[in-house]
């Protein structure tokens, strides 16, 4: 089996930092897909003030600028970026847990409106397409996004070794990009896994 690989050279000083060349990246692709420039001294945008387009990821925090290390590291992980969707939320559900099945179970809107437009002509979901899956910290997981039974779509393969490695539990809510890699040519998603307040867990319905 693959083992996951990390975009960002370091030690456990930099995970922060690497965190947020992932989410600068991000919402630099918003710019990207919008045209919207940055100018140096412009005052920080909230993410409701960001304006997306329906082929773009976003909302997105802000990026820092102050640092040029994270500015390169951006500015080469942006190149891979092509087209992208979202973010949208999964709610993980007991069964997403479960070793034996080794599955994300994901919503069939949510399927159809973020992931099934950025599919290419020879990308068969029934068949299964190979995928990347990266955390915050730019670890790099391959994937399976596939239709079961012509019923529901689910992320597959490595999913046990990215809910372990990113101690995901019960109840957590995931926020998911979805986006093609102009570089590696293929459909890769960005899950990161939003803080939650004490007593505010609450269960949705469906997958």
């Amino acid at each position: 089996m693959e083992s996951q690989t990390n975009m960002f050279s370091g030690d456990s000083a930099v995970r922060e930092e690497a965190h947020e060349v992932l989410q600068a990246s991000l919402f630099l692709s918003v710019l990207k897909h919008t045209g919207e420039g940055v100018s140096r001294g412009d005052k920080p945008a909230r993410s409701k003030d960001v304006q997306v387009s329906s082929s773009s990821c976003g909302p997105l925090r802000k990026p820092r600028r102050s640092n040029p290390p994270i500015v390169r590291r951006v500015n080469a992980l942006i190149d891979s970026i092509g087209r992208c969707r979202g973010p949208f939320e999964k709610q993980v559900k007991a069964s997403d847990l479960k070793d034996q099945q080794n599955r994300l179970l994901l919503r069939k809107e949510d399927v159809r409106e973020f992931i099934l437009p950025l599919l290419e002509e020879d990308d068969n979901p029934e068949q299964g397409v190979e995928v990347t899956t990266y955390n915050t910290l730019g670890e790099t997981f391959p994937m399976q996004f596939k239709m079961w039974s012509g019923k529901v779509y689910v992320l597959m393969r490595n999913w046990k070794e990215f809910a372990r490695e990113n101690k995901l539990k019960e109840s957590d809510t995931l926020n998911i990009w979805a986006f093609r890699n102009v570089q590696m040519k293929r459909l890769c998603f960005v899950i990161s896994r939003t803080p939650k307040a004490p007593g505010q867990i609450r269960m949705e319905k469906g997958p």
